[in-house]
């Protein structure tokens, strides 16, 4: 079998003028964590997905700078599994220098619903909000004269496109975090799941079937958390490793199925029956 690489450039490509009408800013998500070794197979399955592509790469490295309270207020919104919470950042896209700040809103009814601006080219992604942006957050979030910097991240991302079912399908990998005064200090950046692909499904209407999941259920060594449907947030996962002792409560469970996750990725022969001997 070609390699991810390979099998992303050979794949049919779509623009992001093309992809306007999937562009789901008021979506459901379904989440899922796979070995990156699945990620090629997976690909080769979903052949009738296309491929964003952006100035000729198939994929990108996204940087982002989380904004939270001095108290956690977001962070303990989202692992108390509040029906409305937030979650504000900078996003940054490597292959084009754009970076947008954003506002993510979950509300009571399970919908995401997500408002941007661009940042100006002449900030560096990461600089201090502008006042234009502090109004734009206030306009949206309720406490958004108390946030501030608390969490960076960084990640590679591709996103196959299905036009007719009005879904995008991302895949996120080598996840990294450090806190924001740190992240000049490449030895400060901590990677908790490195072989494994975080899997965003986000759909117009909810389909819990579908060429996607058929394609986990294909793969050898499918066990326990892998290609199942998993609470997972990369927000929340960054802050546990970076700042232990912030709270994530009700959580822990599953960040207990991403360590085994990443187990079984990282040993995709272990059997448990070896434990007994």
């Amino acid at each position: 079998m070609l390699n991810l690489n390979e099998l992303l450039h050979r794949k049919e490509s779509i623009g992001l003028d093309a992809i306007e009408s999937v562009a789901l800013m008021d979506r459901f998500d379904s989440k899922f964590v796979v070995p990156t070794d699945w990620l090629a197979p997976v690909v080769t399955d979903l052949s009738e997905h296309c491929v964003l592509t952006i100035e000729g790469h198939p994929s990108t490295r996204y940087n982002n700078l989380y904004f939270d309270t001095a108290n956690a207020q977001c962070l303990e919104d989202h692992t108390r599994g509040r029906n409305s919470r937030f979650k504000i950042r900078i996003r940054h896209y490597d292959n084009t220098g754009v970076a947008f700040l954003e506002v993510k809103r979950r509300d009571v009814y399970g919908k995401t619903t997500k408002e941007r601006m661009v940042r100006s080219n002449s900030l560096a992604w990461n600089d201090p909000l502008t006042d234009r942006e502090q109004a734009f957050l206030a306009e949206l979030v309720p406490y958004a004269d108390q946030l501030e910097p608390m969490l960076q991240s960084s990640f590679e991302r591709f996103t196959l496109v299905h036009l007719e079912s009005d879904e995008r399908i991302t895949f996120d990998q080598d996840l990294a975090y450090v806190k924001p005064d740190q992240s000049a200090d490449s030895h400060a950046w901590t990677r908790p799941i490195p072989h494994l692909a975080v899997v965003e499904w986000k759909q117009s209407t909810v389909n819990h079937q579908g060429s996607l999941i058929q394609s986990f259920r294909r793969q050898p060594g499918r066990r326990g958390p892998l290609g199942r449907a998993l609470r997972v947030s990369k927000f929340v996962l960054g802050n546990a490793v970076i700042a232990p002792n912030r709270p994530i409560r009700s959580y822990r469970s599953a960040l207990r199925d991403l360590a085994r996750a990443e187990h079984y990725a990282a040993n995709p022969t272990f059997a448990l029956e070896s434990l007994l001997r």
